[in-house]
Parts: C-alpha cells; sequence; structure tokens
C-alpha cells in the first residue's frame, strides 16, 4: 500500500497550482494597506461604496467566462439563501469598512490583531453552529488568545474594538456562507446586487451634493476607486481556487501570512507603535495559535498512521 501522502504527477502539479493560487490570495491580501493609502484623503465611506460598486462586474465577467448562471439563478430563487446572503452582506461590509477605517487612520496593527484572532473565531463558529467539537489543546489556544484580548485590555484600559470587528466580522461571514452552499463568486455577485441600490444611491448622492471625489477631475483617484473592485475580487478568486487543491489545515497555515504581513507593515512601514498593550495581546495571540497549529499537525500525522495501517 502506498503512503497515504504519496501523490501521483497529475496530484503534484494540482497542488503546486494550489499553493501558487493560495499564497497569490494571503499575500494580496496582506498588501491591501500599500493600495488602500493610495486613496489617502477619501473617507472610509466612500471607498467602501466604490469598493461594491465595481466588485459587481469583476464579479460578472468572472462568471461570464465560467457560465456558472444557474447557480445566481438558484440563489436568486432561494428565500432561504436569500436571507443567509442578506446577512452575509452585511457582515462582509462591516468587515469592509472597518478595515479600511482601520487602515486609512493609522490603525493597521488593529487590524491585524483581527485577522490574528479570525482563524480562532473561526473555531468557536464551528463549536456553536456546526457542533464541533474542540480538543484539550484546541481549548488551551482559545484561551490563550481570549487571555491576550483581556491583558491588553487591562493594560491600556480599553479593548481593540477594530481588531474584534474584524476578527468576528470575517469569522462571522465565514460561518454563515458555510451554511449554504453558493460558491464564493456567484455569492459575492449576490452580495454586490443586494447592496447595489445603496452603494450607487449614495455615490450619485454624493455627486449631486458636490461632496465625493469620484469624477471631480482627479483621474487617479477615479482609476483607484475602478480597480477597488478588482482589489476586492481577484483574491477572493485565489482563495478559492487554492482551497479547492489544498488541505483546509494547510490553508489554514497559510492564512497567517495575512495578518502577520498587516503587522510587519504596520510597524516597519507606517511606524505605528507597539506598546505594553500590543505585546501582551499579539504574545499570547501567538502563543494561542502555536498550539492550535501543533494541535492540527498531531492530529494530522495520527490520521495518516491510522490510514496506513
Amino acid at each position: 500500500m502506498s503512503p497515504p501522502d504519496t501523490l501521483s504527477p497529475a496530484q503534484d502539479r494540482n497542488r503546486a497550482a494550489g499553493y501558487g493560487f493560495a499564497l497569490s490570495a494571503f499575500v494580496t491580501w496582506a498588501l491591501f494597506p500599500l493600495f488602500w493609502n493610495l486613496l489617502d484623503g477619501v473617507s472610509a465611506l466612500e471607498i467602501l461604496a466604490h469598493r461594491v460598486l465595481w466588485t459587481l462586474p469583476v464579479c460578472a465577467l468572472a462568471l461570464l467566462a465560467v457560465r456558472r448562471f444557474a447557480e445566481i439563478r438558484a440563489a436568486l430563487s432561494s428565500p432561504r439563501t436569500l436571507l443567509f446572503l442578506g446577512l452575509s452582506t452585511a457582515l462582509i461590509s462591516v468587515n469592509w469598512g472597518v478595515y479600511i477605517h482601520a487602515v486609512t487612520s493609522g490603525h493597521v496593527l488593529d487590524a491585524s490583531l483581527g485577522y490574528f484572532l479570525n482563524p480562532l473565531v473561526n473555531v468557536l463558529a464551528g463549536m456553536l453552529l456546526f457542533g464541533e467539537r474542540l480538543r484539550p489543546l484546541q481549548w488551551a489556544a482559545i484561551a490563550c488568545a481570549a487571555s491576550g484580548v483581556a491583558g491588553a485590555a487591562i493594560a491600556v484600559g480599553e479593548v481593540s474594538w477594530i481588531g474584534l470587528a474584524v476578527a468576528f466580522s470575517f469569522g462571522g461571514y465565514g460561518a454563515v456562507r458555510k451554511l449554504i452552499d453558493t460558491p464564493a463568486i456567484p455569492g459575492l455577485l449576490v452580495e454586490t446586487l443586494l447592496l447595489l441600490p445603496l452603494t450607487a444611491g449614495y455615490v450619485i448622492w454624493l455627486g449631486v451634493e458636490g461632496s465625493g471625489v469620484f469624477l471631480q477631475g482627479d483621474r487617479s483617484v477615479d482609476l483607484l476607486l475602478i480597480a477597488s473592485g478588482l482589489v476586492t475580487a481577484a483574491p477572493l478568486m485565489f482563495y478559492v481556487a487554492g482551497a479547492r487543491r489544498l488541505p483546509m489545515s494547510t490553508m489554514g497555515m497559510l492564512f497567517y501570512l495575512t495578518p502577520t504581513g498587516l503587522f510587519l507593515l504596520g510597524t516597519l512601514l507606517y511606524g505605528e507603535p507597539v506598546g505594553a498593550g500590543d505585546m501582551i495581546s499579539f504574545g499570547l495571540i501567538w502563543l494561542g495559535l502555536a498550539v492550535f497549529s501543533y494541535d492540527l499537525q498531531r492530529y494530522a500525522r495520527r490520521k495518516n498512521r491510522a490510514t496506513a495501517i
């Protein structure tokens, strides 16, 4: 019997492509602040509106290329699916809005904290919503992360609402999307359709009032706002392509590239100070992630040995 981790040449190429797609997604997300800071001076709410508005044509072109229109019709014709997509739309809107606010207001470290917490939030969602059981080391990892947030709150006298909002909105979004069968790109298209009346109306209102920046003479800003749709949709497409080719445990480990990149950008490029509260919070969260990752790898090795017998 071949070892369980032996791959055929075709499987090996497929997995290599998966690593390429996954790395493209996580590195792109880690570099997001470099793009959003090019829109310095534009309000976070206006950026969010254009991000939603210009994601729609990108998703439409992607669906046109793969011809998966039946999934759109299925989503729009199901009241249950529309209800959950409405909830996921609200959650991802909060996530995008808070993240843009964090980057454009000099709180990249808080956003990094949120994405470091996100995998552990996903574990809690799996336990509460899907009946998944936690092993003892996973409970220890959750306790470390919670202690990190509590310790930082005690040290600085407040909780990082940006970090918690980023973590729970993105974790909640993933949990809601797991409750329905709609794939990522068709689902994102429906979500942007649901937001279209609000975002298009807001952009038009800004134009009429003369308080918006779009089409006001600065072509570079106009092009950046239009490009925000591609910047939003492309890494999500890469993520889905990677997730279909790699084990979820591998995707979970690679996810940490995003908050690590944000942390490095915040400290090294943007010069955000790292105080005592940050050191306590990040230190305990990193410890929790190390414990959680060790437990995942140990469990995978045991499962592989059992399969090989």
